[in-house]
Formats: structure tokens, sequence, C-alpha cells
């Protein structure tokens, strides 16, 4: 599949990150002075920053009522509706919740020294502010009395229901949206998909113009206060990821499809090769959509139904890789920001990386602009996004791989219950199309 360069973009963010490191580390090891370096760092990485931030509201807003529309429809076609939507938050939420308990067991953003530590915060900004406690004024607060002004707000450090408010808000107006006649919304929904689509093409101008600069600007400032300890640290954390997927795929998965598919997990792994390689390479869940759809009907011999319902939907929703790294991300900047999240602070993790999960984009990078979004509630500087996005593509390529697979999974699973039977034919088949 031929691809515009804009569209990937990742051969040039990998240039931004090493120009940026290598720099960072020539200045440290020469002794050169880096205030005036710095300054201009400092700018091009809040370009990059700005650029992504701009993009939360366009971006959430269609993903939740999008996304709302998509699973109403999906709970009118029945049990095999009712028993995707159910399969895919029970998988989500194993990932999620693998994601936070290797971060918490193995630490990876404690390998830095305090002294170090406080150079960070000098770079990347301090903690906002101190993590809401889960009590009547947490409650209050996802219902906004003004929406937008919490929205305004959501960066600033006098935020009270920042983002989160504003997405509960928009939960709210989706499932409102969902009871009215389809007659009265469809003018609504073709507009919000004219945001969504035009939000999407100018992320990814943002990712291929913008982005390498800004990385390059932000990793500079990382490696000149950090100096090597940034490759102990990066590293830890890219590490982290890549075995919470592993075990995801590998373990959960196979176990799930043992248990329940009652197929071979060595033969579906084997047969999924072709789509896999495809979504590592793309890092796009709909890129990887006619590939995938190919291997469930040719190689696992799926009924036509239920693979192109629950492909098309999974491509979408499903999202494990996702949920997985982005609970890890959460945990790992507020280790390596000092930040203490106490077990509530932990679970609402969960649930947040299970929403960004759902709602994320099926393109390289769309996930990033929401996990931004929730920063600053924990008391993380919206600036440490900063920090993870140079490696961000590597990562990105193997959640979208387990992004697939688990739709294959899942796709095995509930072949096995229906098996394209006539009736449940008719309605996926509907859907479908």
């Amino acid at each position: 599949m031929n691809e515009k360069p804009e569209k990937n973009p990742a051969l040039r963010l990998l240039i931004g990150f090493l120009v940026g490191l290598g720099a960072a580390l020539a200045f440290r090891t020469l002794g050169w002075p880096t205030e005036s370096a710095k300054a201009v760092a400092r700018t091009l990485g809040e370009l990059f920053l700005r650029g992504i931030f701009m993009l939360i509201f366009p971006l959430v807003v269609p993903m939740l009522l999008l996304g709302i529309r998509l699973l109403t429809r999906t709970g009118q076609i029945g049990r095999i509706g009712l028993t995707t939507l159910f399969t895919v938050i029970g998988l989500t939420s194993v990932a999620a919740g693998l994601g936070l308990l290797l971060a918490t067991a193995l630490k990876p953003g404690h390998t830095l020294s305090p002294e170090t530590r406080t150079e960070l915060l000098h770079q990347f900004g301090a903690p906002t502010a101190s993590t809401p406690p889960l009590d009547g004024s947490f409650l209050l607060n996802l219902l906004p009395k003004n929406p937008f002004f919490d929205l305004a707000t959501a960066f600033t450090p006098n935020q009270q229901g920042g983002l989160l408010a504003f997405v509960v808000f928009t939960l709210l107006l989706g499932l409102a949206l969902a009871h009215l006649p389809p007659e009265r919304t469809e003018t609504f929904y073709k507009l919000t998909e004219t945001l969504y689509e035009a939000s999407l093409w100018l992320l990814q101008k943002i990712m291929y113009w913008i982005a390498p600069i800004g990385i390059a600007g932000l990793i500079f400032q990382g490696g000149v206060s950090l100096g090597w300890t940034i490759f102990q640290l990066l590293g830890a954390y890219a590490g982290v990821v890549l075995l919470g997927l592993v075990v995801q795929g590998i373990g959960v998965y196979s176990l799930f499809l043992w248990l329940f598919a009652r197929r071979s997990p060595w033969q579906v792994l084997r047969q999924s090769g072709p789509a896999l390689l495809m979504a590592f390479s793309s890092a796009s869940s709909n890129a990887t959509l006619p590939t995938t759809l190919y291997i469930a009907l040719e190689r696992l011999r799926l009924a036509p139904p239920v693979a192109h319902f629950i492909l098309t939907l999974g491509a979408t929703v499903n999202q494990n890789g996702t949920a997985l790294y982005e609970g890890v991300t959460l945990l790992f900047l507020a280790q390596a920001f000092g930040v203490p999240l106490s077990l509530g602070d932990q679970v609402l993790m969960i649930g947040l990386a299970m929403l960004i999960a759902i709602g994320a984009a099926g393109v390289p990078g769309g996930s990033l602009p929401l996990l931004a979004g929730v920063l600053p509630f924990f008391g993380l500087p919206p600036g440490a996004i900063g920090l993870i996005y140079g490696i961000d593509r590597l990562l990105d390529m193997a959640r979208t791989t387990l992004n697939v697979y688990g739709d294959l999974v899942i796709a095995s699973y509930l072949n096995r219950l229906y098996h394209g039977t006539p009736d449940h034919a008719s309605r996926t088949q509907s859907l479908a199309q």
C-alpha cells in the first residue's frame, strides 16, 4: 500500500530525536554554554506541544460522540453486539490494569536521582497541582457548571474538573444525541465527522512538519538535564511497555483463545502474521483493516458476517495495546516527576486509559493528544508528554500490532459463539454495510 509521505513520518521523527539527543550530549561533553541553545529548544518544543494541545478539543469531542453513536448502534443488533462490547471492555480493562501493575512493580520512572529530577522539573515544568481527592468535591467537579470554562482552564494550575469534566459532558451529550431520531441528528453527525477528519489531517501535517523539530527541542532539553541518564530512563520505560504488550499478547490472549475461543493460540498467531506485520509497519489499525479482513476470512476461516462486523468495530474501539501503553505512560510520568498517586488515583487511571484507548483514532499518534489532556488532572505538567514523544513511534508500532491481534482474537471467540448463523449473519451484515 502506497502512502503519502505525510502519513508516514517515522523516519523524520527518528531523525529529530537523534539530532536533539546528539546535540544535547555534545553540549554536555564539550562543556558548551547551554542557556541560549535551551531557549531556542524550548521555543521549538513549545511550538510542537501547542499544536498538539490545540487539537485536543476538535479530536476529543468527535471521537467520543462518534464512538457513542457506534456503540449504541452495536447494542441494537442484539446479543452479538452486547457480547462484543463486554468482551472489548473486559480485555481493555485487563490490559490497562496490567500496564499499571507492571509500572508499579518495576518503577521505570524511579531511576532518577533527586538532583536529576529537579533538573527535569526545571526543563519540563513543575507539577501543576495535587491530585484532587476522590470525595464529594471530585464528583461535583465531574459535572461542570460551564463545560467550556473547564476546557479552557484544563492546562492551568487553577483547573477544577479540567478536561475530565468536559469529557463527562461530552459523554452525556453523546448519549442524549443517540436517543434522538436519526433524521434529527444526521446533519450534526456529518458535521462532526467533517471536524474529525479535518483534525486528523491537521494532526498528520503537524506530525510530519513540526514534530521532528519539536521533538529535537524537547529531547535536547531533557538530554542537557539528564545526560546519559536519559537512555536509562527511556529504556526502562520502553522496556516496561514492550514487556506488557508481550504478556498481553502471548499470555492473556493465548489463555483467552484456549479457554473461550477453543482454538490453538499458536495457530492463530502464526496465521495472523501478515496482518501483524502490516500493523507494525503502518502503526494504523485502520490502514491494516483490509489485511486483517483477509486473514480472518481466508486463513482463520471465520464467518464473513462475524468477521466484517467485529473487525470493522474493533479497528475503532478495541485498542488493548493503547490502553496498556496509556496506563504505563501515566504512571511512569508520575514517577519521573515525583507525583505521588494513591490506589484510588491508579484505579481512576485505569478508567481513563480505557476511555482514551476506546476514543483514540486508529492512526499513528492518535492517542497522544488525549493523553496530554489528562496529565494536569493528576498534577503533571502538560509539557511532560514531551519526554516520551521521541520514542513513541516505536511503541506506537508495537501497540498497534497488539490492537490488531486483539481484533482477530475477539473475532475468533465470537465466531465460535455464533458461527455466522443466518439470524445473526443478516443482522451483522446489515451493520457492516
